[in-house]
């Protein structure tokens, strides 16, 4: 196994725990009880992603409101291939103008509310071109696996031991969208231009998706509707997904990755560019 991640050298005394699941080393003695894989690992290159991303424009789009009144929609849309992190239903119109209208690649962490939001949504669906699952412990594997065979589109569940690789590393159990960006920056791309995607705000919360979202989130029980339309910190887990640590992750990932392939919007570039 190499030690490094993404070409990021590991650290060589990783970071301190920041996250209510057990420590990876433990959850791989977890894996090895329920004959999954029980040590850490590369990433493995898949042959259908790599045939769709090699040499591709991919804009990597998450669902912050940031974006509103940017008219940015057309630009997303001039990408070669469109990425949507946990989007389990078709863009809808009044989204278009400043978050594009196509859906490409799907990155979804498969919990039971985004399977129940996919399974609710099955004509958009059979749209997308391909779906990586970068965020599945091994309590959800049989269910997602069955989902994603039934669907019949080309996918991968990214391999346990890779993904617990890269939360030793950073130090906690990482948001769908920095497991993706990180799974896609192995493959050969022209260019990964990632927008809407902004850590919770810094890791300050408050309003952090657009109203869409956020109503389809809710509908599906990923939390609770508020006057706001803010989740709590609780209902978005952060003791799982401790946001800091990510933070100080990504700015490795920026500085060895951008400007090539790695390009960012507005509000990335005044967070983690100097």
């Amino acid at each position: 196994m190499s030690e490094s991640i993404i070409g990021i050298k590991c650290s060589e005394e990783p970071p301190e725990w920041q996250s209510s699941p057990p420590h990876p080393d433990v959850q791989l003695q977890i894996n090895s009880r329920h004959n999954q894989v029980s040590q850490y690992e590369d990433y493995e290159l898949e042959p259908e992603l790599l045939n769709l991303v090699k040499g591709k424009r991919v804009a990597f789009v998450c669902p912050s409101p940031h974006l509103i009144g940017q008219g940015m929609g057309e630009f997303i849309d001039s990408f070669d291939l469109v990425v949507r992190v946990n989007q389990g239903f078709a863009p809808t119109e009044d989204t278009w103008e400043d978050y594009g209208k196509r859906v490409d690649i799907l990155v979804n962490c498969l919990n039971i509310h985004k399977l129940q939001a996919l399974h609710a949504n099955p004509e958009y669906v059979k749209t997308l071109k391909y779906i990586l699952a970068p965020q599945v412990s091994v309590w959800d594997t049989p269910r997602v696996d069955s989902f994603l065979e039934s669907t019949g589109i080309p996918h991968q569940n990214v391999s346990d031991g890779y993904l617990f690789k890269i939360f030793k590393e950073v130090g906690t159990t990482i948001n769908t969208g920095l497991a993706g960006i990180i799974t896609l920056l192995n493959y050969p791309l022209h260019e990964l231009y990632v927008t809407g995607m902004t850590f919770f705000n810094m890791n300050k919360m408050g309003r952090i998706y657009h109203d869409e979202y956020h109503d389809q989130a809710v509908k599906f029980g990923n939390f609770s509707d508020t006057e706001n339309k803010e989740p709590s910190v609780a209902q978005l887990r952060m003791d799982i997904h401790a946001q800091q640590p990510q933070i100080d992750y990504f700015r490795k990932v920026v500085e060895k990755h951008y400007p090539n392939p790695l390009t960012l919007d507005n509000y990335l570039m005044e967070n983690f560019i100097k």
